[in-house]
């Protein structure tokens, strides 16, 4: 095993001198659109203070960044209550979240092209709601798993042949680049955020805050269409969190999971547009349309300890996954403001061992939608989850009904305060939790708050 991993890192090294490019100059995305675990895979594009709640440090965080160490941390809560329903309502619950870390770019500080080093930590804590008061198999607080402080990111990433190539290795999550997207950051409900319950759990999909070895190559060979690659360490106690994230050890009983995805990032209807964004200003124009982003993927996982609900073990699990978002209205061409739909699903058919075999989410996402508050989100979701017969069986409560769906409606509004801060006012409708019907619907009300420093 020693062998494997030494070679490993020989052959990432010698890959990465021979073909390593110019470090491209990208743009950094829009920050209130992201995930706390995703801003890390965010390329500099250039400090800015008015992003960060504590500005440069008088010039030294500038400097940092431009000497090639870029420091972040981010906080985000959510304060929620079931007012009604769930197996015992009444009852309000605080979870909190703060990720902060290091990136390092290595082209500058020791003239390695494309090279960068990044290292984080995540630390959760708070008592959680759906488990302890609702019973639902969708959490109702995304912050929720891990709630101690950890480890997480410790890797490196090379860009190669002017960033139409990337590989990534050493330890983190396959959630920070498979079947993510920055919309799903905006549902407090855990169906969504972060990723597609049923492929997060169904399966030893790797994800916030919990990092395994892993190693991934991601190819761009057009704007358009894109291909990864990824293959991550599975093991008995990779969610548990009584290790802080430092357990880095390689078992005799681990196995591994393999995902492949492709996508397509179209842009529909498009016209010439001043300025790129908002049709303002004397530049020249470019051709901006509709944009969207479409992909599928796939997972296998050869393990020998996923417990079937019946008893024994299977060796193996499968499935797929789907989504697409779509703008489809803009208040002006070429500008972010308007209407974007997402569809998102996935499909585990192992009900052995798959408690939501099924799953399919759908969301509305407007920017701007009031007035003199161009930079507000309101959000409108939908979470539908089928439950295995199998896990429905076997979790009969005496003289319950058997498991058939859980659903949820979501609605929110999040209030851009300033550039480094949101809140987003949230109302959660879980219809029959668990799926039963043996538990009354819950009406979970509650808010998530957020500062970026």
């Amino acid at each position: 095993m020693k062998r494997f991993r030494f070679g490993l890192i020989y052959i990432f090294a010698v890959v990465s001198l021979v073909l390593a490019q110019d470090a491209p100059n990208l743009s950094r995305s829009e920050r209130s659109l992201l995930q706390p675990e995703m801003q890390i895979e965010v390329a500099a594009g250039g400090f800015n203070k008015a992003d960060n709640a504590t500005g440069d440090w008088g010039g030294y965080r500038q400097r940092l960044f431009d000497s090639g160490v870029e420091v972040f941390a981010f906080y985000n809560s959510i304060f929620s209550g079931n007012v009604s329903g769930g197996f015992d309502p009444g009852h309000a619950t605080y979870v909190d979240d703060a990720y902060f870390g290091l990136k390092f770019n290595l082209q500058k500080l020791i003239g390695w092209p494309g090279l960068q080093f990044a290292i984080s930590g995540v630390n959760r804590d708070g008592d959680d709601l759906t488990h302890k008061y609702i019973g639902s198999i969708f959490s109702t607080q995304q912050m929720v798993g891990g709630q101690r402080l950890f480890l997480y990111q410790f890797y490196l990433q090379q860009r190669l042949f002017n960033k139409q190539l990337t590989l990534k290795a050493g330890r983190f999550g396959a959630s920070d680049d498979f079947n993510a997207s920055p919309l799903y950051g905006y549902s407090l409900n855990n169906g969504i955020d972060g990723d597609i319950r049923n492929v997060l759990f169904d399966t030893r999909f790797s994800a916030y805050p919990f990092a395994t070895w892993a190693a991934a190559l991601f190819y761009d060979p057009t704007p358009e269409f894109n291909i990864k690659v990824g293959i991550f360490q599975v093991s008995e106690g990779m969610f548990e969190n009584d290790d802080n994230g430092l357990n880095f050890g390689i078992g005799s009983r681990d196995g591994y999971t393999l995902i492949g995805q492709f996508g397509w990032s179209p842009q529909f209807f498009m016209q010439p547009v001043r300025n790129g964004r908002d049709g303002k200003g004397p530049s020249a124009p470019v051709m901006q349309g509709m944009a969207g982003h479409y992909w599928f993927g796939f997972t296998f996982s050869q393990w020998d300890l996923y417990q079937r609900f019946g008893g024994g073990f299977e060796d193996h699990s499968y499935g797929f996954y789907a989504h697409a978002d779509q703008v489809i209205y803009q208040e002006t061409p070429g500008s972010d403001e308007g209407l974007v739909m997402f569809v998102a699903s996935g499909y585990y058919p192992q009900e052995e061992i798959s408690i939501v075999p099924f799953q399919v989410n759908v969301g509305f996402n407007y920017k701007g939608l009031f007035p003199h508050r161009e930079a507000d989100r309101t959000i409108l979701n939908f979470i539908y989850g089928d439950i295995s017969s199998d896990f429905a069986r076997s979790s009969r409560r005496p003289g319950g009904r058997l498991a058939e769906s859980e659903k949820v409606v979501e609605l929110a509004h999040r209030f851009q305060l300033t550039r480094w801060s949101y809140f987003q006012p949230d109302i959660q409708i879980v219809i029959d939790p668990g799926g039963t019907g043996d538990i009354p619907d819950a009406v979970v009300i509650g808010a998530e708050m957020g500062v970026t420093f």
